[in-house]
């Protein structure tokens, strides 16, 4: 057979084995048995070994994985991974459509009803996020959220999954969104062998997911029957959310059939409903529906939050709920002096992980529920919070269960507890006030290196506390006086992770004005109060000489929060320390507004910028009267591209859009 007869073979072959991939893999409806299937595959990976110039990385042969990998690369996300708000009852649900529909009555000037928004309710996989990106039809890139910004490079991985197309049916671009999960039964069937192997047990198919995905060798991956769900496209001209969803199908990824286009919020409650107990019988764990506006123009109108979409939500099922025993009750104190009772139990599996501590709020909360030691607990943990005691079986009391009074004295540094003044009334927590507090203490310096803060990595908490006990750090300045060889020097670290940390030190040294008011832990100055305060007085300098005036004609700072500022500056202390600081810190000025200079206008950003950040760049464009979307269309005004802009660059060329750099942004202003 001549090469050019081969390599048409080959071809022949790759496109037919596709073809009953989707059959198999994606509508569970084989056409031909799996022997048949298997003797495809040798011919296509015989060819391939004789042939081997004709050979693809996107070959189907090459889904059992490849050498294993020495580590995973960070790769930046082309559009920032958002995640959902949760709401847990129908009240929050329709709480939600209303603050929606009031911004949309604003934006369309009072011409707007909620007759006007239909609704896709899809199930909430409890499972792994993978961001999938495709160029011109060939997958070049999978990975996982991270902190959604960044991510980890899994593409060897996820080359492995069956469910994913290698090569799609046209030459497109773009990315697509999945969850990663694992069924049930290979959850039991995995943690059987583990068990006759001595090794730990995956706590639930999420776990189960992530920990494959995670693997260094594809070949690990390969073995493992990983789904994926695939649920949005970025940079697809779709108008709703269901015809994505009808377009991945078309491209042969796997999606969840288990979905309803809703004309109401009274569609979604009974489509909720009927799933509430039903997903118990799903090979999958959910936790929930996402209901998301399926008109995109509604959608890209919403636009953000901080952190979330506005026309999407997690409708969260009732939480999971277990019993479990009280062991001992201990207080835990804060970074501002709160003092915090903790239940301290036997360790119980709470939403798919073990959890030993659950917190009691404060003595007020105790006494409503006459909980004491000894006692068995009803525990439940709602979305994401720290798990919580809600009940207690009187009824399984021992006769020497013991009830408990918070102490009158800090346990960490004896100082007597008190409660403070919240307007004409006392705080329900108590408060060690002991600026000296060594629990305090070190409680602010975690949250000083915290990634919200100044996003120090490699100083966690367990190394934090062991650098304050030798005396190596005392305050949060000190941190910036570290050498490599105070770090090299602890038990299980060496001259390359110091050095890591050393260098983390360093870039921590340039910060955003916000980042380091939220840093300093002044008590109610949350991390949206530190944004709002930073983008009034733009400069540090400005911010030290402020008056209460000032700091009340910011919106989100009230009464309480300026008696949080005052008792701050008011100690000579904390002020000389802040000085202090402040010379090891190049502090970045916040960029002033423009006014209504981009009135009407909508950007879309992609890449990477020289020294802002997407969310920078997305607050100064707002700051100036225009609109961030993300997704390219012909509506788009400008693509703000950095390096690696992608395929919305690609597609503003398409469209003869305008595509501006960082400086041509500035320049506008």
């Amino acid at each position: 057979m001549s090469k050019s007869l081969v390599g048409k073979r080959i071809e022949e072959l790759r496109v037919l084995l596709e073809h009953h991939r989707v059959l198999y893999h994606v509508h569970d409806a084989p056409v031909i048995s799996d022997e048949v299937y298997d003797s495809l595959m040798s011919e296509l990976s015989s060819l391939e070994k004789e042939y081997p110039e004709l050979d693809s990385p996107l070959s189907p042969t090459h889904r059992v994985g490849g050498d294993p990998l020495p580590f995973f690369e960070k790769v930046t996300h082309d559009v920032r991974q958002w995640s959902f708000d949760n709401v847990f009852s129908f009240k929050e649900l329709t709480e939600w459509e209303e603050r929606n529909v009031t911004i949309l009555t604003k934006e369309y000037r009072n011409n707007f009803s909620a007759k006007e928004i239909s609704y896709v309710a899809e199930m909430k996989i409890d499972g792994l996020k993978v961001i999938m990106t495709y160029k011109d039809g060939k997958l070049v890139r999978a990975a996982t959220r991270g902190n959604g910004e960044v991510g980890e490079d899994i593409t060897e991985n996820i080359k492995t999954v069956r469910s994913i197309p290698l090569v799609l049916p046209e030459p497109r671009s773009f990315t697509v969104i999945g969850e990663a999960w694992m069924k049930k039964k290979d959850l039991d069937s995995l943690n059987q062998e583990r068990e006759r192997d001595g090794l730990p047990l995956y706590a639930n198919t999420r776990n189960l997911a992530a920990g494959t995905l995670r693997q260094l060798d594809p070949k690990v991956v390969a073995k493992r029957a990983i789904q994926i769900y695939a649920y949005d496209i970025e940079g697809g001209k779709y108008e709703t959310q269901e015809e994505e969803l009808l377009a991945l199908e078309s491209f042969g990824f796997l999606v969840n059939p288990a979905r309803k286009v809703c004309s109401s919020l009274r569609d979604i409650q009974s489509f909720y409903d009927a799933w509430v107990e039903k997903r118990h019988g799903e090979d999958y764990g959910v936790d929930g529906l996402v209901v998301k506006i399926n008109e995109r123009a509604i959608w890209d109108t919403l636009g953000y939050t901080a952190k979330s979409p506005r026309g999407g939500i997690a409708y969260k099922f009732p939480a999971e709920e277990v019993a479990t025993k009280l062991l001992a009750i201990t207080c835990q104190v804060g970074r501002t002096g709160a003092i915090t009772p903790v239940a301290e139990l036997a360790p119980v599996l709470l939403a798919g992980s073990t959890v030993s501590r659950a917190t009691l709020h404060n003595q007020d909360e105790i006494v409503r529920l006459d909980v004491r030691v000894g006692d068995t607990v009803a525990l439940r943990k709602a979305g994401d919070v720290i798990p919580e005691i809600f009940d207690v079986f009187i009824e399984l009391r021992p006769k020497n269960a013991v009830r408990f009074i918070m102490p009158d004295t800090c346990p960490s540094c004896s100082s007597l507890l008190v409660r403070t003044e919240v307007g004409k009334d006392f705080s329900a927590a108590l408060y060690c006030k002991n600026k000296e507090c060594p629990a305090q203490h070190i409680e602010g310096l975690i949250h000083f290196v915290s990634k919200k803060g100044m996003n120090i990595e490699g100083l966690g908490e367990k190394i934090i506390e062991t650098l304050h006990d030798i005396g190596l750090i005392s305050d949060v300045v000190s941190i910036f006086h570290l050498k490599k060889e105070d770090i090299a020097s602890l038990e299980g670290f060496g001259e390359k992770s110091a050095l890591n940390i050393i260098a983390s030190i360093n870039h921590a040294r340039t910060v955003s004005l916000h980042r380091l008011i939220y840093s300093l832990g002044i008590r109610h100055v949350g991390e949206q109060t530190a944004k709002d305060i930073a983008k009034h007085f733009k400069n540090i300098n400005t911010l030290l000489t402020a008056r209460d005036d000032d700091f009340l004609s910011i919106e989100g700072v009230g009464t309480t929060v300026l008696q949080s500022l005052r008792e701050y500056v008011s100690s000579d202390a904390t002020m000389t320390q802040l000085r202090r600081l402040i010379k090891e810190l190049s502090i970045e000025e916040v960029l002033a507004a423009g006014g209504n200079s981009l009135e009407g206008m909508t950007f879309v950003i992609t890449g990477t910028l020289p020294t802002l950040s997407r969310d920078d760049a997305k607050e100064l464009i707002e700051n100036n009267g225009g609109k961030v979307s993300g997704s390219v269309s012909k509506k788009t005004n400008y693509v703000l591209a950095g390096e690696g802009g992608g395929s919305k660059r690609t597609d503003a060329e398409k469209l003869g859009i305008k595509i501006l750099d960082e400086n041509g942004l500035k320049n506008m202003l």
